[in-house]
């Protein structure tokens, strides 16, 4: 369900940023261990951040276009002269999408500053980003090779995403751990 919703909220640009922070709130609900009902979970996170993240998510068209052009100048110049550009749009991209989106999930903060906070945990922590991009690159040769896993790739990363920002937030000291559920 979450690669489902995810994959349409990309889909449509302008609410590609508002169905990020909804996937990734579902997610990590799911990751918490916190069941409070799908649709109540998502609109919720929808009326809470659809103008910041549709603001973060915008920003991401204009580095999507560069790496398009990017892309399309491919066969006139060759890939030795369009890897580094396309690995820094993808980089932003990836940093937008994985790593101030989900802030603005998790933390209020205007928007400015969750772009700030974003980009500065991405740079700052690139074993992070970097194990990311491997998962996110894997991801996208088995979609290549077998299209029906774009229907399962996404949602497995966006959890498997959930739950490290969750494990580097709360051993940052940025939010504190959930407590446990004492059992009867």
């Amino acid at each position: 369900m979450i690669s489902l919703f995810w994959l349409l909220s990309l889909g449509l640009v302008v609410t590609a940023g508002a169905g990020t922070v909804v996937a990734y709130e579902v997610c990590r609900r799911y990751v918490l261990g916190k069941d409070a009902g799908l649709w109540a979970i998502a609109t919720k996170a929808w009326r809470q951040s659809w103008r910041q993240a549709t603001v973060i998510g915008l920003l991401a068209v204009p580095v999507a276009a560069a790496g398009i052009l990017t892309l399309s100048s491919l066969p006139t110049l060759g890939l030795a002269q369009v890897l580094v550009p396309l690995l820094v749009v993808g980089l932003f991209l990836l940093l937008l999408l994985f790593w101030c989106l989900p802030l603005e999930a998790r933390f209020t903060n205007p928007t400015w500053r969750q772009v700030r906070n974003g980009l500065t945990l991405g740079l700052t922590t690139p074993s992070l980003t970097f194990l990311l991009a491997i998962a996110v690159v894997l991801a996208g040769v088995a979609i290549w090779n077998f299209m029906p896993a774009a229907f399962v790739a996404p949602g497995l990363i966006l959890v498997w995403w959930c739950y490290l920002l969750e494990r580097f937030f709360v051993a940052r000291g940025y939010v504190q751990p959930e407590p446990e559920e004492a059992e009867v």
